[in-house]
């Protein structure tokens, strides 16, 4: 479909150009001199904004008419009974994660120029994002899961070198290593995916997985083995608990990095997810699998994140919880709202890490006092305005949350949400600044809806939808989720003060190290990398703050209101 204003692969072209450029820019070899490291950033600047160019061009290409995925050349693999085709998918999730990714990318070598001006291998640094922005595109548009996972694995060896770009700290080269552990396991669960779609189907692409699993009533074992694999994968390369150790150790990398891996590379995941979500969907369990991942993961993750007092691992944990709680949504089969979730995330998440030098001035403007704990009454009042302005949405755009269990979920997950920014409101003196937070929550609470509505009608062919048919262990599960949320919520709020004070304490130190389930990766990790790096392997677990040092930081903590 497309008319005469246009030609049927313009927009799949544009969108190859994209990697291209970046590429080939990083292909000139860089030298420690400032002549060669003003030549390098200018030359990743000027790629990076024609790589954002191209993605509008194929944009406006794609609304004009040119939706034809584009197949460049097909690659024998001996001994297989597929080719590995040179394809780019040109739909709306490539055109949005396109547009996104090279919007970040030029807002953060826009940030490098500045941020490492002077250094002697800021020529360097240069050449090494190049390559990672440049082959983590190609995860972006490639059109067939061959293809993304020779991608991901390129972005993850040419990150890996990013990582460890300050060689001199110890701890950033073990985060590193720790890193590659997780990225090369999932590498090979992609790869065995890869193989076992091929051998099953014939073919690589996307659109062909989709016509099978949609077509089949029962689905061949290998593509159910395949499912399973992209799971796990998912699981690792989103950091989901407990293997989000590295995610927040890897803050020794310069700024520039850390914002190049919460706001892209570690979605991942997310993005093979809804590449499969056609597959996925036709193994429920494994989908459930991956919901219950995600759940714990926001559990822990919003809890430990409390507990930070340092900028970078907060944000750290925040990126840990924001990606459970897109999994939980995967899980769910709200493929739409995943994707929303991560284009709002990633867009907040680089701006918080390019800004986060200026956090600290802006919480010395906090009075002093901290936060106000609400009264449990204050507090089960709010949840009950949240799920009366989250169900009435609902309602209002024709749905019945009492008889769909995901829509119940989501419900649930919203008046929560909501109920976080009423116990606020509800906190002032007088009653205008009372009503003008309920009007904001109610605002907010109806924006949300929408724009999932909006992403269900602007990419709902391009994902799956959810089963209709749900299984008990999902319906209790929906269940689960419900109340997970209720609990955190409670936590976070009046259960601070009801709780026992040696619990209370108990429950910091613990959330504080992390629930220590990093250990036994940083045991293994080191068995393999401490002579080269000159770290001691470590004989006990991580140290426990005095009772003093544990108050001083969470009075730290309550002042400064956390970081979302």
């Amino acid at each position: 479909m497309y008319t005469n204003l246009t030609i049927p692969w313009l927009s799949a072209a544009a969108l190859a150009l994209m990697p291209v450029g970046l590429l080939l820019t990083a292909v000139p070899r860089v030298q420690s001199t400032r002549h060669s490291a003003l030549s390098a950033r200018h030359r990743v600047r000027w790629a990076a904004l024609f790589a954002l160019a191209a993605a509008l061009v194929a944009d406006l290409a794609y609304f004009l008419g040119a939706q034809a995925d584009w197949v460049l050349a097909e690659i024998p693999l001996p001994g297989l009974h597929f080719a590995l085709p040179l394809s780019i998918a040109v739909n709306g999730l490539t055109l949005a994660l396109a547009t996104l990714v090279s919007f970040v990318i030029v807002m953060i070598a826009q940030y490098s120029v500045q941020y490492l001006d002077g250094d002697p291998q800021q020529a360097r640094f240069s050449r090494l994002l190049a390559f990672t922005a440049g082959f983590f595109l190609i995860v972006v548009v490639a059109g067939n899961l061959g293809l993304f996972t020779l991608g991901i694995i390129a972005t993850g060896f040419s990150l890996h070198q990013l990582l460890k770009f300050y060689s001199e700290r110890p701890k950033a080269i073990m985060a590193a290593h720790k890193k590659s552990i997780f990225s090369r396991s999932a590498d090979l669960c992609l790869l065995g995916a890869t193989v076992l779609v091929g051998q099953t189907t014939g073919s690589l692409q996307f659109t062909d997985l989709r016509s099978v699993a949609e077509q089949n009533a029962n689905l061949p074992m290998g593509l159910q083995i395949a499912a399973w694999l992209i799971v796990a994968a998912v699981i690792l390369k989103s950091a989901l608990f407990p293997f989000q150790g590295w995610l927040i150790q890897v803050m020794e990398a310069p700024t520039p990095v850390s914002a190049l891996m919460h706001a892209g590379v570690v979605y991942s995941g997310a993005i093979v997810a809804l590449r499969c979500s056609p597959l996925l969907v036709r193994v429920p369990d494994a989908l459930l699998f991956l919901g219950a991942v995600g759940l714990l993961t926001v559990l822990i993750a919003s809890l430990v994140m409390t507990t930070q007092t340092a900028i970078k691992s907060v944000l750290a944990w925040s990126t840990a919880a924001q990606l459970g709680f897109m999994s939980l949504e995967l899980g769910l089969g709200l493929f739409p709202l995943a994707l929303l979730h991560l284009l709002g995330h990633s867009l907040y998440k680089a701006h918080a890490f390019l800004s986060s030098g200026s956090i600290t001035d802006q919480l010395r403007q906090v009075p002093a006092g901290g936060k106000k704990i609400p009264s449990m009454g204050t507090w089960s009042v709010a949840v009950l305005l949240g799920v009366v302005i989250a169900g009435g949405g609902a309602w209002a755009l024709g749905e019945n949350p009492l008889a769909d269990p995901v829509w119940f979920a989501l419900i649930a997950i919203v008046a929560i949400a909501l109920a976080q920014l009423l116990v606020k409101g509800l906190g002032f003196d007088n009653w205008s600044d009372r009503l003008g937070a309920l009007g904001i929550a109610a605002l907010m609470g109806g924006i949300y809806l929408l724009l999932h509505s909006l992403f269900v009608w602007l990419f709902g062919r391009d994902l799956a939808a959810p089963l209709e048919d749900t299984s008990l262990g999902q319906q209790v599960f929906v269940y689960a989720i419900a109340a997970s949320f209720l609990l955190l919520s409670w936590l976070q709020g009046p259960g601070r003060a009801l709780l026992p004070q040696r619990l209370q304490l108990a429950l910091y130190t613990h959330l504080y190290n992390g629930l220590y389930v990093d250990f036994w990766v940083e045991q293994f990790s080191h068995r393999f990398w401490a002579e080269k790096v000159g770290v001691e392997l470590p004989r006990k677990n991580l140290a426990v703050e005095s009772l003093e040092s544990i108050a001083r930081n969470r009075e730290v903590l309550d002042n400064s209101g956390g970081v979302q």
